[in-house]
């Protein structure tokens, strides 16, 4: 899948889907819902939160409410318990709106009413980078603030059903560090030699999983060439397993705002698909990212 037009063509060809919005009375997701809309990617939207101020954005953005449903909700828990009910019975997929993340993940992950399974659930970014030449998957930089071994080879398996989801079988994995050298003091490089020796003896299957690498060996064969590095993946992996939350949030925000790179996001390992990314994201990448929700849901 080389960029975000697949990814939509792929969308559409998954059928219409149900999509809950928290806080809906936000600009850019409420436009991106629009351009989802015009798309044929959405059957219905429930919007929750404050009608006067969703309504009034919808005009502004010149979003046609027919096939949405407004529920007006003042407070941001009962928004968000509101909507949780709304995705376990009606819906496909949730999307965050005007609410910190913080508060979003804590209600995803409330054993009382969330989308808990028992599985970890991670973020994974998914991005269309120019000078790469397909789509590139990163996990995980929202969701998990420690790594551990067994954390790791979860954000990974999410990570393979995700791409597996889309089509994308027998997904190359990089494990990326600050360099190639294992160090006691660097714990991604020590689990990443476990890791990739779990995933020969089958442990981890349907991936091709290599490091540590540096960041260059990952997407550059060059860099793998210069530096004698033997590998069956360097300069065309499909996902990268960052060493921590900050080098994944950073690396994402850093490609999407100094190198423009497109962007979507998602949470995967809950009951149902769940949009999330940043309250400061423009309209084409929530557009994105129900592009991406709708992909995956339906079955899940």
């Amino acid at each position: 899948m080389q960029n975000f037009k697949e990814l939509l063509n792929f969308a559409k060809s998954k059928g219409k889907k149900a999509c809950v919005v928290v806080k809906a009375e936000d600009e850019p997701v409420l436009e991106g819902i629009n351009l989802a809309l015009n798309q044929g990617l959405l059957s219905k939207v429930f919007l929750v939160g404050v009608r006067e101020a969703i309504t009034g954005l919808s005009k502004k953005v010149n979003l046609n409410l027919k096939n949405t449903e407004i529920i007006d909700i003042a407070d941001e828990q009962e928004c968000l318990k509101t909507a949780l009910s709304i995705v376990k019975e009606e819906g496909d997929f949730l999307m965050k709106g005007m609410l910190p993340t913080s508060t979003f993940l804590k209600g995803i992950l409330d054993k009382e009413y969330g989308l808990r399974t028992g599985k970890i659930l991670s973020h994974i970014a998914v991005l269309e980078v120019s000078g790469y030449h397909k789509l590139l998957f990163m996990s995980d930089g929202g969701m998990n603030p420690k790594l551990e071994l067994k954390t790791r080879v979860d954000i990974i398996n999410n990570g393979i059903w995700l791409m597996n989801r889309l089509g994308i079988k027998n997904p190359k994995i990089a494990l990326v560090a600050a360099s190639e050298a294992v160090h006691p003091d660097m714990p991604e490089t020590v689990d990443a030699i476990k890791i990739v020796e779990m995933n020969k003896k089958g442990e981890i299957p349907d991936a091709i999983i290599e490091g540590p690498f540096g960041f260059d060996v990952a997407i550059s064969k060059e860099a793998a060439m210069h530096k004698k590095i033997k590998s069956e993946i360097a300069g065309d992996v499909d996902f990268i397993l960052m060493p921590n939350i900050s080098a994944g949030n950073i690396w994402a925000k850093g490609l999407i705002y100094f190198a423009g790179a497109k962007a979507a996001g998602i949470v995967v390992g809950a009951t149902k698909p769940v949009v999330l990314l940043s309250r400061a994201d423009d309209a084409e990448t929530k557009l994105n990212s129900i592009a991406l929700g709708v992909a995956v849901s339906g079955n899940y």
